[in-house]
């Protein structure tokens, strides 16, 4: 039987909607994997840690702590003893240099810095820190994303015993241990602040634009 035109005019609507419908939904799964490219062209992309593999390990220069409002200089400290002492500029943070160089798969990176009880410390605000908030460690080469696992406030026996967990170097992979000094009795700190954070990235140091980059 032959169609009416009524039912055929019904039937090339369709047929029509339906393809720009499909037409349009092309253009937006193309649009969004033109988007996802551009993200990872920049840097901007889900972390999932790949870009570790695209900056080596190297000493650590800067450390950020956007939740706590924080950016200081990193500079390499050594043991006294058996004291590891914060750098003599309270506003910058110390690196063990007998700890692991932030990127590094084995051991663990140790830094530490100086709570100031007037104020001006670099890691003052060190307790406002969070699990799952983020800590930036650069390196010449990059900059190496940490998620914060736990944040604990140890008493002077227990951090002694838990040392070698904390800080030691024969196990570890690659993980970010922050310390300092918090319970000011008037005298003294009775305490220590402790972080513990993964690393889950790494973003390489932008390449330079300018006409020395572009010479020769």
């Amino acid at each position: 039987m032959a169609a009416s035109p009524a039912s055929s005019g019904s039937s090339g609507s369709t047929a029509a909607g339906a393809s720009r419908f499909g037409a349009a939904a092309s253009a937006v799964w193309t649009s969004l994997a033109v988007f996802a490219v551009a993200l990872v062209v920049v840097g901007f992309v889900w972390p999932d840690g790949s870009g570790a593999a695209a900056v080596p390990p190297g000493a650590p220069v800067s450390l950020r702590m956007p939740a706590a409002h924080t950016t200081a200089k990193v500079v390499p400290i050594a043991l006294t003893g058996s004291t590891l002492d914060p750098p003599r500029n309270y506003t910058e943070v110390g690196w063990w240099r007998g700890s692991a160089k932030p990127g590094a798969n084995e051991g663990q990176t140790v830094i530490t810095g100086h709570t100031v009880h007037t104020g001006g410390g670099s890691m003052n605000r060190l307790d406002r820190l969070k699990p799952s908030q983020e800590v930036d460690v650069s390196t010449r080469k990059g900059t190496f994303q940490y998620q914060v696992d736990s944040v604990d406030v140890l008493s002077r026996a227990e951090l002694a015993r838990q040392a070698t967990e904390l800080f030691g170097q024969d196990h570890g992979d690659g993980r970010l241990v922050l310390v300092t000094c918090t319970g000011w009795n008037g005298h003294d700190y009775e305490s220590n602040i402790v972080v513990v954070a993964h690393r889950y990235g790494a973003l390489p140091r932008p390449k330079a634009h300018g006409p020395a980059a572009r010479k020769g």
